[in-house]
């Protein structure tokens, strides 16, 4: 397996069919795909997508937490894939260099409620002020967080 630098375009279909399944493929197309800050990731087997994550330069949206700050968003792996080859763990250890090469300090997200164990076995600590959160047309999430510089910490909760 490996996990490439690639354009927008690319990680839309297999971020679709995971995280959007049975509504317009536009719902898989999220702001700020196609910006010149935005690092999207996929994780390959030999030349099929099998994992996708994107990170977007926003800051995060609640006080508490300080440094410059990345969004993860649309992070997805392949059903044949899920919970058995570490494809999600593999795409954050080959953002993390790329992203704190860009001076990045924080990076947030929020986790669907199944994820959860994801994040926390990946170093993610949970933003508990944020509690759960309903997305509208996806579900119950909850905030959480990596810090990639010592700035990058919790401030008060």
């Amino acid at each position: 397996m490996e996990v490439r630098e690639v354009d927008w375009r690319v990680v839309l279909p297999l971020r679709w069919e995971v995280l959007r399944p049975g509504r317009p493929v536009e719902a898989a197309h999220f702001a700020g795909d196609a910006a010149p800050t935005t690092l999207h990731l996929a994780a390959f087997v030999e030349e099929e997508v099998v994992g996708v994550a994107s990170f977007y330069e926003e800051a995060f949206p609640w006080e508490g937490i300080r440094g410059y700050a990345y969004r993860l968003r649309g992070m997805a792996t392949a059903p044949a894939y899920q919970r058995r080859a570490g494809i999600g763990t593999r795409l954050l250890r080959a953002a993390w260099p790329l992203l704190q090469a860009r001076g990045v300090e924080v990076v947030w997200c929020y986790a669907r409620i199944a994820a959860v164990p994801f994040y926390a076995k990946n170093g993610f600590l949970r933003y508990v002020p944020a509690g759960v959160i309903e997305i509208p047309d996806v579900g119950p999430h909850e905030v959480w967080y990596y810090p990639l510089a010592k700035g990058a910490e919790r401030i008060g909760v």
